[in-house]
C-alpha cells in the first residue's frame, strides 16, 4: 500500500510502493542546497549593474539595459556548453563540488572587476568594452556554478515524498539570503551613503555579497562530500550495457526540449514567472515602489523581513502539500491564489493613490494591511518555488524513463538556456520603461517626487507582469501529464530498467 506523503513520510524507510527510493539525511539536504543562497548572492549585486554601469562608466540607462540583455543571451549560449561539459567530465572524484569552486571563483573575478578594480577607472568607449568583459567573465563563472548546483535536488534523493522538503530548504535560502542582505543594506550600507547607489557603496556592497557567496559554496561542499562521487551517478545510469549510447550528446540536450512536452511545460511555467519577477524586481522599479511612492527603504525592508519570516511557514506547508498532491496540482492551485492575493493589493494601491502610499512608509493601519497582504503573497509565492524545484527533479527522473539517460545538468541546462534567452530582456524592459517616463540619462533614486507616471509604471511592472506568468502556469499544467500517479509509475519503471542493467 503506498505511503502517504507529508512530514511523515519524508524521513522514514526508503522502500515504498515497490520502489527503493534513495533517501537523504536531514543535513545532507540543509547543507547541500546551500549553493542556493551563493546564487542569490550573485544574482543580488547584479540587481545592481545598471547603477554601476552609469556611476562607474558613465554609461546611460537604456545603453546599460541592452548591454546586459546581450550579455544574458550570451550567459543563455554559455549552459549548453557547461552542461554538456558537466556532464561528460570524469566524476571519479565527484564533480558537482568541483564546478561549484570554480565557478564561484570566476564570478567573484567578474564582479570584482566590475564594482572594484576597474569602476571610475574608464569612460566612453573603453568604459563600455570592459564594464562587457567584466559582465561576460561573471556569466561564464555563474553558469559554470549554477549548472552544478541545479543538479543537486536530483543527486540527494529520488524520493517523491522527500523531494518537497528539499524544493522547501532551497527556497528558504532563496528567500532568507536576500532578506538579512536588504536589512543590510537598508540599515548599515546604504545610510552610509546618503541611500544613494552610488560606486562607493556598491564597491562595499560587493564584497559583502561575494564573501557571503563563498561561504555558502564552502557549507555546499560539506553537505554534498557523501553523494559527489563516482558510485552515485554510475548508479544512475540505466544504460551501462551500450557504452555509445550512454554518452550525452547535444542531441540529447537538444531531445529533451524537442521530444519531451514535459519539459516544454515545465520551461513555461518556470520561465513565464522568472520574467516577470525579474522585471518587476529590477533594482530600479524596486526603487520606484519602496524609496519613490512608499519614500521608505526601512519599513519596506521591516515589511518585507516579516514577510519572509512568516511565509517560511507557508512554504513547508507548502511542502507539505506538494508530498501530498504532486508538484501539477500544487501549481494550478497556488497560481490561481497568487493572482487573487496580487489583484488585492494592486487595488489597495490603487485606493491610496499617489500621495497616500507614503501612509505605508509610516506606522499605521495602511502599513499593517500592506503588510498582511504582501506577507500571503511572499508564502505563496515561496510555495511555487518550491514545487517548481520539485518538478525538475520529477522531469529529470521522467526523461530517464522516457531515453535511458540521466541528464539533470542538461534538463537544468536547457531550461536555464530557454529561461535566459526569454529573461535577458528583462534589464531592458525595466530601462526602456523607466526612460520612457523620464529617466533617459539618470536612474531612480529615493526622494525622487511621486507622479502618476511613475505609479502607473510599477503597478504595470510589479503586479501586472506576474499576474501573466501565474495565468501561464495554469495554462501549461493543463498539458503537463506528469502528477503524483504518473511518478510512481515512473519510479516503478526506471527502477526496473536500473535493475535489468545491473543483471546484463
Amino acid at each position: 500500500m503506498a505511503e502517504k506523503g507529508g512530514l511523515k513520510g519524508m524521513f522514514n524507510a526508503s522502500e515504498r510502493d515497490g520502489v527503493q527510493y534513495r533517501k537523504a539525511k536531514l543535513w545532507e539536504m540543509i547543507l547541500g542546497n546551500a549553493n542556493n543562497g551563493c546564487g542569490i548572492c550573485f544574482y543580488l549585486l547584479m540587481m545592481y549593474a545598471s547603477y554601476i554601469a552609469s556611476e562607474g562608466y558613465g554609461i546611460a540607462t537604456a545603453v546599460a539595459g541592452m548591454i546586459i540583455t546581450g550579455t544574458r543571451l550570451f550567459d543563455g549560449a554559455t549552459d549548453a556548453l557547461a552542461a554538456a561539459i558537466y556532464e561528460k567530465f570524469p566524476a571519479k572524484h565527484g564533480k558537482v563540488r568541483i564546478f561549484l569552486i570554480v565557478g564561484w571563483v570566476l564570478a567573484s573575478l567578474g564582479v570584482f572587476t566590475m564594482y572594484n578594480w576597474a569602476s571610475g577607472k574608464f569612460s566612453g568607449a573603453a568604459g563600455i568594452a570592459v564594464f562587457i568583459l567584466a559582465y561576460v567573465l561573471y556569466v561564464i563563472g555563474y553558469t559554470i556554478n549554477g549548472v552544478s548546483g541545479g543538479t543537486v535536488a536530483t543527486i540527494i534523493t529520488n524520493d517523491p515524498t522527500q523531494r518537497p522538503m528539499n524544493g522547501f530548504i532551497s527556497t528558504m535560502y532563496s528567500y532568507i539570503t536576500p532578506m538579512v542582505f536588504n536589512t543590510i543594506i537598508a540599515f548599515l550600507i546604504l545610510p552610509k551613503y546618503d541611500n544613494k547607489y552610488n560606486a562607493p557603496m556598491l564597491k562595499e556592497a560587493c564584497f559583502l555579497y561575494a564573501g557571503v557567496a563563498l561561504f555558502f559554496v564552502i557549507v555546499a561542499c560539506i553537505g554534498l562530500k557523501n553523494v559527489d562521487v563516482e558510485a552515485t551517478f554510475e548508479a544512475l545510469n540505466t544504460n551501462k550495457k551500450d557504452e555509445k549510447a550512454s554518452k550525452i550528446t547535444f542531441k540529447d540536450m537538444w531531445h529533451v526540449f524537442s521530444e519531451n512536452k514535459e519539459t516544454r511545460m515545465y520551461i513555461l511555467t518556470g520561465v513565464s514567472d522568472k520574467f516577470a519577477q525579474q522585471v518587476g524586481s529590477q533594482s530600479i522599479i524596486g526603487t520606484m515602489l519602496n524609496g519613490i511612492l512608499i519614500g521608505s527603504y526601512m519599513m519596506s525592508t521591516l515589511v518585507g523581513n516579516f514577510s519572509m519570516i512568516v511565509g517560511l511557514f507557508f512554504a513547508f506547508a507548502g511542502g507539505v502539500y506538494v508530498a501530498r498532491n504532486g508538484a501539477k496540482k500544487s501549481t494550478t492551485v497556488w497560481s490561481w491564489v497568487a493572482i487573487g492575493l496580487t489583484a488585492i493589493n494592486f487595488l489597495f494601491f490603487w485606493y491610496l493613490g499617489v500621495d497616500g502610499m507614503k501612509s505605508v512608509g509610516v506606522m499605521g493601519a495602511p502599513v499593517i494591511i500592506y503588510a498582511v497582504i504582501y506577507t500571503l503573497t511572499t508564502g505563496v509565492k515561496m510555495i511555487l518555488t518550491t514545487t517548481n524545484t520539485a518538478m525538475r527533479a520529477d522531469i529529470v527522473d521522467y526523461e530517464l524513463e522516457r531515453s535511458g539517460k540521466y541528464m539533470p545538468a542538461v534538463i537544468g541546462g536547457v531550461y536555464s538556456f530557454i529561461d535566459k534567452l526569454v529573461t535577458s530582456i528583462c534589464s531592458t524592459v525595466a530601462a526602456v520603461c523607466v526612460a520612457f517616463i523620464g529617466y533617459r540619462n539618470t536612474v531612480p533614486q529615493m526622494g525622487d517626487k511621486a507622479t502618476p507616471a511613475i505609479f502607473w509604471m510599477t503597478m504595470a511592472l510589479y503586479f501586472g507582469l506576474p499576474v501573466i506568468g501565474w495565468i501561464c502556469n495554469i495554462i501549461a499544467m493543463r498539458y503537463y501529464s506528469l502528477d503524483k500517479e504518473r511518478m510512481v509509475e515512473v519510479a516503478k519503471n526506471v527502477a526496473a530498467a536500473k535493475k535489468e542493467a545491473m543483471e546484463s
